[in-house]
């Protein structure tokens, strides 16, 4: 018993850590800098009625109360999505049936960025409730 919950206590530990780690990393796929102060409460506007002005789109995915908001998205191939983490926890997002892609968690606060290439169910590894839908037009 002692040594099941003195991994369970490692376990916990490295993930933390890890945790803090990225939260506190510059990386390039994590830009918050756009939000505002009050970024739980920040859900972008997306005018889904703009033309594209480049070949390419960014498509925004917002995570709050534990859901992707949409949690369905069409995109055409090679454009971006972008999930924002207005949640209070982290979250992550997994591609479901191959395990073909994953971000790592992702900060409240904080955000990752993919290329899409092709349908895609997915969903949080780190709360299993919670999934979504890429449908590549």
């Amino acid at each position: 018993m002692r040594s099941t919950l003195g991994r369970l206590r490692s376990n916990i530990y490295l993930f933390f850590s890890i945790f803090l780690l990225y939260g506190c990393s510059n990386s390039p796929e994590q830009n918050t800098s756009s939000l505002p102060n009050d970024s739980n409460n920040y859900i972008p506007q997306v005018d889904t009625s703009a033309k594209r002005i480049s070949k390419h789109r960014i498509d925004t995915v917002v995570i709050s109360d534990l859901k992707f908001h949409p949690d369905e998205i069409k995109v055409h191939k090679g454009d971006t999505v972008i999930w924002i983490n207005n949640d209070l926890v982290a979250h992550c997002v997994s591609e479901a049936s191959s395990k073909a892609w994953t971000s790592l968690p992702i900060p409240s606060g904080g955000s990752w960025k993919m290329v899409v290439t092709q349908n895609s169910d997915y969903y949080c590894a780190i709360h299993l409730v919670m999934k979504g839908k890429i449908v590549v037009e």
